[in-house]
């Protein structure tokens, strides 16, 4: 794995090279993340954009089921068990939501945001000599 830097406008604006971050194969698009109040779009492989979707859809509808539990629970408490019924499965929920960002974590390069530029680390060989070349 490699580091490469590249510049807030191009990760924003889809100008980086079409080049996949994690495999290092040709990228077929690009994958919306948002690094320190900044979306930016890293190139994937098809196959590897579905996996981020995949895992960012179910870490938000984990958020949301989890909230419902507990809305449902507080609204059947009367009957005995149904809150902390609720409260396991929001648990539950929140423990699934912390799995899924881990795993998206080290699915994705680790980002930081330096000024208008943006430090990645543990992307692809490949992609960060055409960062280089492109530069």
């Amino acid at each position: 794995m490699a580091k490469a830097i590249v510049s807030i406008a191009a990760a924003a604006g889809r100008a980086l090279p079409a080049v996949s971050v994690r495999s290092g194969r040709p990228a077929d698009g690009f994958a919306p993340i948002t690094v320190a109040n900044h979306t930016i779009f890293l190139p994937l492989t098809h196959v590897e954009f579905e996996r981020v979707r995949t895992l960012q859809h179910r870490q938000r509808w984990s958020l949301w089921g989890g909230l419902g539990c507990l809305v449902f629970g507080a609204a059947m408490a009367r009957f005995p068990l149904m809150l902390p019924l609720a409260i396991g499965i929001a648990i539950l929920s929140a423990l699934l939501w912390g799995l899924i960002w881990v795993t998206l974590k080290t699915y994705l390069p680790s980002m930081e945001v330096v000024g208008s530029q943006i430090r990645m680390v543990r992307v692809h060989e490949r992609f960060a000599a055409a960062v280089r070349d492109k530069s």
